[in-house]
């Protein structure tokens, strides 16, 4: 089995256990990281954050912060795809500004129809584990449901992750760079572990995640690998 470590977020200095398990992992064959990105390697929620903004400054209409809210408890898949596609419309180079606008935020949070978003930021301890990682020769992969683009651009930025290596929820967009509805597989949940078999003939070595849905990633780990878990809850295998 996988060695798992469930990371507290009161943390900010990585064990001696982990340090020598990752300085363990086999160097042999294509090895690979897949880590979820939202409250994994981030404290906060990239794409939920932008829509947020984008609601703000009432570029999207008709669907407010607290529509969002209300759909996420009933179908979380549902209202993760929905906020890609309220986006149709919108040039590319909005969603662009807006996630960049996010990340150079002034205040800690957002405030919106009563609510307060945190303004997404690395994670001190698994931005130092990502570097104990490549050390050791892994390729770094992100799989996550937040839009593709403030992913990229937040990872890049962030964790110094080429935008080839971000798997996020599509957003499609015409010739003219203007966002449109498009219908791709989702990285969510099982669609994660879904996209991973297409894309690679073997499976991650590390893993991380913090949701429910994100334990059909952790499962998914090679048998010598590890399994980083940052989710409030206890963590109950698939």
């Amino acid at each position: 089995m996988a060695s798992f470590y469930p990371i507290h977020s009161t943390e900010r200095k990585i064990s001696t256990e982990i340090i020598e398990c990752i300085n363990s992992l086999p160097t042999k064959g294509k090895r690979y990281a897949a880590f979820d990105l939202d409250n994994t390697l981030l404290i906060g929620d990239i794409g939920e954050t932008v829509f947020a903004l984008l609601v703000k400054k009432k570029l999207i209409k008709g669907f407010g912060w607290q529509d969002y809210i209300n759909l996420v408890e009933s179908d979380k898949l549902k209202a993760y795809k929905l906020i890609i596609d309220l986006m149709a419309g919108l040039p590319l180079t909005k969603l662009e500004e807006v996630t960049n606008e996010v990340i150079a935020y002034k205040s800690l949070s957002i405030s919106i129809e009563g609510c307060k978003l945190q303004v997404p930021k690395p994670n001190p301890l698994m931005k130092s584990v990502l570097g104990l990682l490549r050390n050791k020769g892994l390729r770094i992969y992100i799989v996550t449901a937040s839009n593709e683009v403030s992913a990229r651009i937040i990872c890049k930025k962030y964790f110094n992750i080429p935008p080839s290596d971000i798997i996020g929820a599509q957003v499609a967009r015409n010739k003219k760079e203007i966002i449109k509805i498009g219908k791709k597989e989702f990285p969510f949940g099982e669609g994660k572990v879904t996209i991973l078999k297409k894309r690679f003939k073997t499976k991650p070595l590390v893993t991380g995640g913090d949701s429910p849905g994100d334990r059909f990633l952790l499962n998914y780990t090679q048998k010598s690998g590890i399994q980083f878990w940052l989710g409030k809850d206890e963590y109950h295998s698939t």
